[in-house]
């Protein structure tokens, strides 16, 4: 019988196909020595979607070899770094968060949650 811990009834808990992401990321995003996100191509030219998901995927794989202190993902960070119109951006993160609930509300932002990030895969192989 496997043992369950209280870690186990936490949302995030767990851990995720490491393998995957990077495979998304690796032709479309690279990190500098300093841990900052390089999109390869111009992510304006992608879906926003799309764009918005690498983003977090790669805050979200820096954060877990501890690169970086948090994966939290905020709306200047995004205009910043992936480019996109203040609107498209907005209402963009908005479908995420509540449509098809990948991003999460946390303080100063945004979060993709462990147990979202097959979901998100699936969505970039969709393009939807």
């Amino acid at each position: 019988m496997t043992t369950i811990s209280i870690d186990d009834l936490y949302t995030d808990a767990g851990t995720f196909e490491e393998q995957n992401v990077l495979e998304v990321l690796c032709p479309k995003v690279r990190f500098t020595k300093d841990n900052e996100i390089i999109f390869l191509a111009d992510p304006s030219k992608m879906k926003a979607s799309e764009a918005i998901i690498l983003f977090a995927f790669a805050k979200k794989i820096l954060k877990l070899h501890d690169k970086i202190e948090s994966e939290i993902i905020t709306k200047a960070e995004l205009l910043d770094k992936v480019k996109i119109n203040k609107n498209t951006l907005g209402v963009t993160v908005m479908r995420l968060k509540k449509d098809k609930k990948i991003l999460l509300p946390v303080e100063g932002g945004y979060e993709m949650p462990t147990f979202k990030v097959a979901e998100a895969l699936s969505l970039l192989s969709n393009k939807s």
